[in-house]
């Protein structure tokens, strides 16, 4: 058996999947630059072959290449973590064992790859809390950032006194937003709600709703932290009734920025706080200049800011996981 090897090199493991351009991005550098590395993309987790096994000459780890040769999973020291770890189940596999199959196939990947010894930009467990905006929400408010008035609840006439009080108010997803059906994939942006948008209350209260109080804006900010490296930039739009920025449509423009120390200090923080090494944050500058913090995202994207401003994140990013000499 052939088993690839780098002579001690930091090897880094993508975990991924099939459309992420951030990761295409990156790994362009890593070729130009000679840096190993191993991809895997969640769609073809079922169709490759891994194996774990211990004996009394200790814990082998190995995964097979495309090219037919074993890969010592022993030596990565990073692991990229874009995507969550949820196997496809082979078309072949009876519908009333898929369920078992899939929960096979997600701990065998997760216990394969789980290390104390690697670095992991982000930790599962940490993505897994550090996504639940109601646990951010809670955080930057300790942290000491301005946080907009905010309602979770399925509680119809308590939505209702929220709108009312607060005079303007928007509704984004709890979660991630992503909308699936048989036939297509679709996102649900934040928007603005009225009184109205309550009528059907039945169809309201089957989930929470998450209602913020809407907040002037001059301009939204994007703060990227990687590692030590912090990324601040301002996205200006020239429609004034825009809500989000990242619904198709908007004309945007984009420029760097400099963060104050005590904003960037409190990001920095934050991320400590929830146990990770990258955060993508989205703040809203009113008018006055104040940042209003809306979120952090553990796996947010990144690489269009590179592409459109020159920002050095591919550098920071391989600084984190293959050290200062890389």
């Amino acid at each position: 058996m052939q088993v690839r090897r780098h002579q001690g090199r930091r090897m880094l493991l993508i975990l991924t999947s099939e459309k992420d351009l951030a990761a295409d991005f990156l790994i362009v550098t890593l070729i130009e630059r000679g840096l190993p590395y191993v991809r895997l993309n969640v769609e073809e987790y079922h169709r490759r072959f891994a194996t774990f096994e211990v004996s009394g000459s200790g814990t082998m780890r190995t995964l097979m290449a495309h090219d037919g040769t074993v890969i010592d999973l022993n030596e990565i020291r990073a692991v990229w973590y874009r995507r969550a770890i949820h196997p496809h189940v082979d078309a072949a596999v009876p519908l009333d064992q898929r369920m078992f199959v899939a929960g096979e196939e997600r701990h065998f990947w997760a216990g394969l790859f789980l290390s104390t010894d690697v670095r992991w930009v982000n930790p599962i467990d940490k993505v897994s809390v550090g996504e639940l905006k109601l646990v951010q929400l809670h955080l930057a408010q300790d942290l000491g950032f301005h946080v907009p008035r905010t309602i979770v609840t399925r509680n119809v006439a308590e939505l209702r006194s929220f709108i009312v009080e607060t005079g303007s108010a928007i509704c984004k997803p709890i979660y991630h937003g992503l909308l699936v059906n048989l036939a297509e994939r679709s996102s649900a942006f934040t928007r603005r709600i009225t009184l109205k948008d309550l009528d059907d209350e039945a169809a309201i209260s089957v989930s929470p709703v998450l209602f913020q109080a809407e907040v002037r804006r001059k301009a939204d900010i994007r703060v990227t932290v990687v590692g030590d490296a912090i990324f601040a930039v301002r996205i200006e739009c020239n429609d004034e009734q825009m809500i989000d920025w990242r619904k198709p449509g908007y004309e945007l423009i984009y420029s760097t920025m400099t963060l104050q120390d005590d904003t960037a200090g409190k990001c920095r923080r934050m991320l400590a706080a929830m146990g990770l090494a990258y955060g993508a944050f989205d703040f809203i500058e009113e008018p006055s200049g104040r940042l209003v913090f809306l979120e952090v995202n553990p796996t947010g994207e990144w690489a269009w800011l590179e592409d459109k401003l020159d920002l050095p994140m591919r550098a920071a990013f391989i600084r984190l996981f293959y050290g200062e000499h890389a």
